[in-house]
């Protein structure tokens, strides 16, 4: 069979099936058409430590079009399931009898990618500030009579004052940082900590292979939730869009493994 060139291709399923490997990973199997040549690869739905891989489950529900799970769908034939759209990651693999092409990554046509609702409330508090001083220091929002624009805040003259009406020219220092309550003193404030931007699990997943690209489909799914639970300490369940932020800087700051 001639090698097909390394790079990502548009395919059709031929056949698809279900199985529980030795190790106990349970895969979807697929053979796909590329450009008239059948391939064989696969999606991974369990890991073998047992745990659910949800990237899997989602990815092989875009590609059939199902909204849901059924482990009886995959009792019927697997030529049952084809005709389905996928997009297909090509490498050559070194065989005891020479090169081949297969399958590295299959994904829903696209490549899998999703838009997630924006998190139009965490954004506006971070930049809204910013935003009203770029257009006018005033608030979007209409104000009506009697209301004052949101924009910087009125200020008044709070120096001391000695007569009526007059500010005192040279009103007391206040005491220095670090010069204790004895002078009236106050300790600074901390820092702010700083702010992650939101993420998704998709984002980090690209990023993450992009990263280990030496990693072979099945090594990448048993490295993934060992990572996210060593930088969030929970699964990808439970993770957070913060929490997803988190693995995205992590990711961005990692050597291959």
């Amino acid at each position: 069979m001639a090698l097909i060139q390394e790079g990502t291709y548009e395919g059709v399923t031929v056949a698809a099936s279900i199985y529980e490997a030795p190790s106990g990973a349970v895969m979807c199997s697929m053979v796909v058409d590329v450009g008239g040549t059948h391939l064989k690869g696969g999606i991974c739905l369990v890991q073998k430590d047992g745990t659910l891989s949800e990237r899997g489950f989602k990815d092989a529900q875009a590609i059939f079009g199902w909204t849901d799970w059924d482990w009886a769908k995959w009792s019927q034939e697997p030529e049952t399931f084809a005709g389905a759209a996928v997009q297909a990651v090509v490498e050559t693999v070194q065989g005891e009898r020479g090169d081949f092409s297969s399958i590295k990554y299959i994904n829903p046509p696209g490549g899998g990618q999703r838009l997630e609702k924006a998190d139009a409330k965490g954004l506006a508090a971070k930049y809204g500030a910013k935003t009203r001083a770029l257009f006018g220091g005033s608030s979007q929002t209409a104000v009506g009579s009697g209301q004052r624009a949101v924009g910087r805040p009125q200020t008044s003259d709070c120096r001391p004052q000695t007569k009526a009406g007059e500010s005192n020219p040279h009103p007391h220092p206040l005491p220095s940082q670090g010069e204790g309550e004895e002078r009236g003193g106050r300790t600074p404030p901390p820092p702010p900590a700083a702010v992650v931007v939101p993420s998704t699990m998709e984002e980090c997943w690209d990023q993450f292979c992009q990263v280990n690209k030496s990693k072979t489909e099945l090594e990448l799914y048993d490295l993934w939730p060992k990572f996210i639970k060593e930088v969030t300490g929970k699964t990808q369940m439970e993770v957070t869009p913060q929490g997803w932020g988190k693995v995205r800087d992590a990711i961005g700051g990692m050597l291959p493994y």
